[in-house]
């Protein structure tokens, strides 16, 4: 028992140390191989693959916009639809109301490199997929033309309302693309008008990338006789040449992000003059303007990219000059801003749409992986975020025909697996129990294949965090790396390209329970499962468009799943895993879920 107190100091010491590390140490263990010569055992595993299909994708927290083309997995397309929310209800525009121009910006995820004395910032830009992070993409901005409901209206609006990957919902599929909107010419909204962001740059639209340089918004006045916007000086003064952009004044610097002007004409006539009822509150504004439609479309030559956004950060802002109503007679207009929000913060409702094409390398993998194989039979696993694939693991094995009577096994079956009775009665007391995944190097060797950053281990039987997850309080500078003792992080080599090695993911408590708890409540056998992860912080779960169904030998039934980690969707990456049964020379590879523990005296 002094020893297992000892261990137990060392671990928390070290933890607390490297809780604020660099990704690279908290890729590593914390305790290391030796285990100060406690005893240690493998228990026997089940694990497969199984093709996730189409996904509940509304109101993610993170959602991808652009082509993600993965070397190994295939290519995934994505665009986004987003209802917009008026930051105030019932807006008063005044009067001889000019649009001045108007704004989307959606800021990318980002980190300062340098700090330069003009008050620049040099960026570095973070979930960026793909072998050219700024390949251009042609990239359109419509109208929404379809209203996206936030309750079922098939069970009289009591649940909330679900879209799935190809924009389906309640078994219809919606077509996003032919009910888009747009402008007819004239500022009107029609349908399969054309894109709202029609500016004549070129970076906005048709030749669109990822760009990583701050936004700089120029000081400007409005010429209410010209109807367009001027740079000034500092003292407000029309500066003489236009074109000189050393002589414009910084008004605003912004972190990288998409920053588009859309066509100021259609916003006038479709919101500023919507008409009090259409803005008396929220609920009639999105009935009657429903939202944005972001389209990607792939360019002759260009891979394309896909960057991870947080669109409820993202904003519409019409910029407009009028007079208060009421004002006398001689009053100047003054320039003003009605700010509209995207995203799920703003109690907006979004659709990630996404259109994925299997590899044929990785479609062949996840159809060799049956269902539901024996035990140690599985080669190969195979994880993959978005409309992808996820792995179920059985723990113990599938032998039930003792059972445990006065302390002894005994003929009987007790729907609960042989290996499980036999270690319960030993009464080991547990020191760690982890799960070590091996990445498939062959598999994941492509040029520019970049493997997941994160695994998450959870409990498929009731869909929720393992206990080691949810007691896991440790947190990093970057969040994606907090639970740093859960764990799976990827330990990377140290050559050139940093390709990845293995994952390890600890249970420590979960095992103990498992053995040796008696409560029902802790003790039962689960499933579990294991995505790939956009972000640690997430547990909850979203809804496969159609159930599984997987066999439970112990209990002789098909377990039907219907939903799975909201994290996994949100991802894009994925990776191969060596499986259960390894080809020869990857024999040490294999998949395995190791319990080092000490004996009772």
């Amino acid at each position: 028992m002094k020893k297992h107190i000892t261990v137990l100091f060392l671990v928390f010491t070290m933890v607390f140390i490297s809780c604020d590390q660099d990704f690279n140490t908290i890729g590593s263990d914390l305790v290391g191989d030796e285990h100060f010569d406690f005893s240690s055992r493998e228990v026997q595993l089940k694990a497969y693959s199984v093709k996730t299909n189409e996904v509940q994708t509304n109101n993610l927290p993170i959602n991808p916009l652009g082509i993600y083309n993965n070397p190994y997995f295939g290519v995934t397309k994505a665009n986004f639809v987003s209802q917009l929310s008026l930051v105030t209800a019932q807006p008063k525009f005044g009067t001889n109301v000019q649009v001045e121009n108007v704004t989307l910006y959606v800021p990318y995820f980002s980190t300062v490199e340098t700090n330069n004395t003009d008050g620049s910032k040099v960026y570095a830009l973070q979930s960026i997929y793909g072998a050219n992070k700024e390949s251009k993409m042609k990239l359109s901005v419509y109208e929404n033309g379809y209203y996206l409901n936030s309750f079922n209206p098939n069970d009289n609006f009591q649940t909330q309302q679900r879209y799935f990957s190809d924009g389906s919902t309640n078994g219809t599929l919606i077509n996003f693309e032919n009910l888009k909107r747009g402008n007819d010419g004239n500022g009107n909204s029609v349908q399969n008008g054309t894109r709202l962001n029609d500016s004549p740059n070129a970076a906005e639209n048709d030749q669109f990338f990822f760009n990583k340089s701050e936004i700089i918004v120029y000081k400007t006045k409005f010429n209410t006789t010209t109807g367009i916007l001027e740079y000034v000086d500092a003292n407000d003064v029309v500066l003489a040449n236009q074109n000189d952009v050393s002589l414009r004044v910084v008004k605003e610097r912004l972190a990288p992000g998409i920053y588009l002007t859309l066509n100021k004409t259609f916003f006038k006539n479709r919101i500023l003059e919507a008409g009090s009822a259409n803005l008396f509150n929220n609920n009639e504004f999105k009935q009657y303007f429903k939202g944005l439609y972001f389209k990607i479309e792939q360019l002759p030559g260009e891979e394309g990219a896909m960057a991870m956004l947080n669109f409820s950060n993202a904003k519409v802002n019409v910029n407009y000059s009028s007079i208060d109503e009421g004002a006398a007679a001689g009053t100047v207009a003054t320039s003003k801003t009605l700010v509209l929000n995207l995203g799920t913060n703003s109690g907006s409702n979004s659709v990630s749409l996404q259109d994925y094409s299997y590899s044929g390398a990785y479609n062949s993998g996840l159809n060799a992986s049956a269902t539901n194989p024996t035990f140690g039979s599985d080669s190969k696993l195979f994880l993959k975020g978005g409309k992808g694939s996820v792995v179920y693991l059985d723990v113990f094995g599938s032998a039930d025909i003792l059972k445990p009577v006065n302390g002894q096994l005994v003929a009987g079956a007790n729907q609960i697996p042989d290996e499980l009775d036999q270690l319960r009665l030993k009464g080991w007391l547990i020191n760690e129990a982890y799960l070590e995944l091996y990445i498939d190097k062959t598999a994941m060797a492509g040029a520019n294949q970049l493997e997941a950053e994160r695994l998450y281990l959870f409990d498929a039987t009731n869909q929720k965090a393992l206990v080691d997850y949810t007691f896991d309080a440790t947190t990093n500078s970057n969040t994606k790396y907090n639970k740093l003792i859960f764990g799976g992080i990827i330990e990377r080599d140290n050559t050139a390209d940093k390709k990845g090695i293995k994952y390890k993911i600890r249970i420590t408590q979960h095992i103990n329970n498992l053995i040796n708890s008696t409560d029902a409540n802790l003790n039962k056998n689960v499933r579990l499962g294991l995505t790939v992860t956009e972000n640690i912080n997430y547990s909850n779960s979203y809804y496969y468009k159609n159930p599984l169904s997987l066999n439970n030998p112990i209990m002789g039934t098909n377990d039907v799943v219907e939903y799975f980690p909201v994290a996994s969707i949100m991802e894009q990456q994925g990776v191969v895993l060596h499986g259960t049964n390894p080809s020869t020379e990857d024999a040490s590879k294999k998949l395995k879920l190791v319990i080092h523990y000490t004996k009772p005296n």
